[in-house]
């Protein structure tokens, strides 16, 4: 995206928070290059000349509402200025208005959907295309819990306004219950889900290509599955007592030495059971 309208591709960022106590989830630009290469990544500020923030103050927890973000460069409004719609942590959506230049409005106002704050369950990741193919910008999104969302801009190109959420992709939430070993029950996005659109197939129909993140399990090298399962529910009772032992007076000595013993634990537990941190990209073809 050419955030500052020079003629070359920018990458635009959010982040977690800034290494602040006050939390907030900064953007920043690799502004890119005629060599076609990147700058220094630089904190985006508004036309304040302040670094571009969400406000606070959307329910409990006001923190959750400006930290997690996740950026969205469109022209919102159809008046020729680049617009930054945002995710966050709390599943809401910002928007900072474009001045054009790469310039921002400091305050953002959030965005409703059905005369209700428009909303996913948690991490909210924005992406503005025309769905439905009415020349205005509908927003998709995926969810912590998983799923693919649409909000359909049931106003105009010049005058967004937003329906209520439609499911595409049903949640599968975050998984519970039996470990269940190995990939073949991965036949659906799974949870943490972050979507994009683009006709793939060449059909003249937008897909949804949409990445996930699961935890698989397997049984260690010369270890069945039963004797796994066994020695990973006495391992879960060790780990459930060790979790309920932390020193909370402050000692860091003693601190450090949980620590010391739940990496030990963890250690113990790779002799019957692995776990590997992942994540899927599915193609959901539109009919």
């Amino acid at each position: 995206m050419d955030v500052n309208g020079d003629g070359n591709l920018d990458i635009l960022s959010g982040s977690y928070s800034r290494q602040d106590r006050d939390m907030a989830g900064l953007f920043q630009v690799l502004y890119g290059t005629k060599e076609r290469t990147f700058r220094k990544a630089a904190v985006l500020d508004g036309s304040d000349g302040k670094p571009l923030i969400l406000p606070a103050g959307r329910g409990q927890d006001d923190m959750i509402d400006r930290i997690c973000t996740r950026p969205f460069a469109c022209d919102l409004d159809g008046d020729g200025k680049l617009d930054l719609v945002v995710g966050n942590f709390r599943g809401t959506f910002g928007l900072f208005k474009g001045e054009g230049g790469g310039k921002f409005g400091p305050t953002a106002t959030w965005l409703d959907a059905n005369g209700q704050a428009m909303a996913v369950e948690f991490h909210g990741d924005p992406f503005l295309v025309d769905w439905d193919k009415d020349g205005d910008l509908d927003l998709l999104s995926g969810s912590a819990q998983g799923g693919a969302f649409l909000f359909e801009n049931v106003g105009s190109k010049t005058a967004p306004k937003f329906g209520a959420r439609i499911t595409l992709l049903p949640a599968a939430g975050h998984a519970a219950g039996a470990a269940r070993f190995g990939d073949a029950h991965c036949t659906a996005p799974a949870s943490s889900t972050r979507v994009w659109a683009a006709d793939v197939d060449g059909n003249g129909k937008l897909d949804l290509l949409v990445g996930d993140s699961i935890t698989l399990q397997f049984a260690a090298a010369g270890v069945d599955e039963a004797t796994a399962r066994a020695k990973d529910a006495e391992w879960q009772k060790k780990q459930q007592a060790l979790m309920g032992s932390y020193p909370q007076d402050g000692d860091e000595a003693a601190q450090q030495k949980w620590q010391e013993d739940y990496r030990k634990l963890n250690t113990e537990r790779e002799a019957f059971l692995l776990e590997e941190m992942t994540g899927f990209v599915w193609l959901l073809s539109q009919k």
